[in-house]
């Protein structure tokens, strides 16, 4: 935000504090429909891709909720408005083109193997990738949980 002095009568104040939280409710939402999507594709192996395919529909209801977003940002700078819609379109953006990327290599029978093999790599890496990431995560947390005082 900016260091810019903004005066609000109290009835504002209580209008831009509703949005605010409002906003910050649908991001919470909004990321544990992407924790939910990472766990599942998570699970993807290279014997099993066409399980990525499970998740369009979690995909599609992120998307709705980031069309929804996109009307809740106006409590936002400008800039930080772009700052977090951009966040979240690179999300939906990177795992939509991983999914159809699945579906093509899936149905596609004419791609020559040298291709074929190419693309499923590509794949492989992602999904590991992600349960290395996950993985790095969760044991983050676990690290963190264990440092604090037991109560």
């Amino acid at each position: 935000m900016t260091d810019k002095q903004i005066n609000l009568s109290p009835a504002e104040a209580q209008r831009m504090t509703r949005s605010i939280q409002a906003l910050q409710k649908r991001l919470r939402d909004m990321h544990a429909q992407r924790d939910a999507i990472n766990l599942a594709l998570a699970r993807v192996t290279p014997d099993n891709l066409g399980l990525a395919l499970t998740q369009k529909k979690n995909l599609k209801a992120l998307s709705t909720a980031y069309d929804k977003l996109t009307q809740e940002t106006s409590c936002l700078d400008p800039l930080d408005a772009a700052q977090v819609l951009e966040e979240e379109y690179n999300y939906i953006l990177t795992i939509g083109n991983v999914l159809e990327t699945t579906r093509e290599l899936k149905k596609t029978a004419h791609l020559h193997d040298s291709n074929r093999e190419a693309i499923r790599e590509g794949l492989v890496k992602f999904y590991d990738g992600l349960r290395a990431e996950l993985a790095a995560a969760e044991t983050a947390a676990k690290a963190k949980q264990g440092g604090a005082p037991l109560r």
